[in-house]
């Protein structure tokens, strides 16, 4: 059954925007910007695995030292410019973006990624418009596995955890979500099919397409 609720929590990367398979290509941006060929077996876990796991554990095994922070700073670069290029909205996003801000309903985006890079791929799409604000895991100190990260968005949008609901495709996301009491419309994307049973189970309605909400 879809919730009811007064404002809205929306990831980005996989649930507004078509954007995990460009982060599951840094991986391989990053290893050969540093001339590491990766094998077939490492090629075929790319979409399986975390960009940012598989990339330490592969350079680890070529006897090769990276700080992660350079790591995944690099990989974030790469990110921007999928965002200013490539980037596609999900379909029919715009129309249902467009519908909650017409019923009055407060909006806002947390991702993963820095905000400034998100704020631009959103702004090209024309969405960055329908929000209050943009925020990622580096402003507040804390990231979206963290439930206290959601009654911080809620009380940013002037409502209550439970009256905010959290448009998500990850699981460890939706997972915090719930714990912090908030309903969670999941969004089905490739790069969670794995979990899929699960997000199923512990959202409160799930969809592949924003069409089906309109």
């Amino acid at each position: 059954m879809i919730p009811k609720f007064k404002a809205a929590l929306f990831d980005m990367d996989g649930t507004l925007l078509c954007t995990m398979r460009y982060w599951r290509y840094t991986t391989l941006e990053l290893l050969l910007a540093h001339d590491v060929l990766p094998t077939l077996e490492e090629l075929g876990q790319m979409f399986s695995t975390s960009s940012r796991r598989l990339c330490m554990q592969i350079l680890e095994n070529r006897g090769m030292r990276m700080e992660e922070a350079d790591m995944v700073r690099e990989m974030e670069g790469y990110m921007h410019r999928h965002y200013l290029h490539d980037a596609h909205a999900k379909p029919n996003v715009e129309a249902y973006l467009s519908n909650l801000r017409d019923a009055g309903i407060p909006m806002c985006v947390a991702t993963g990624s820095p905000r400034e890079y998100a704020r631009d791929g959103l702004a090209r799409l024309g969405l960055a418009q329908y929000f209050e604000f943009i925020t990622d895991g580096y402003e507040f100190g804390m990231n979206k596995s963290d439930p206290a990260y959601f009654h911080l968005m809620a009380q940013k949008l002037g409502v209550e955890a439970g009256e905010m609901c959290v448009f998500e495709d990850a699981l460890y996301s939706i997972k915090a979500a719930k714990e912090a009491g908030c309903p969670v419309m999941a969004i089905q994307d490739a790069a969670q099919r794995n979990n899929w049973e699960e997000i199923k189970a512990l959202s409160d309605h799930w969809f592949e397409d924003y069409g089906e909400l309109l």
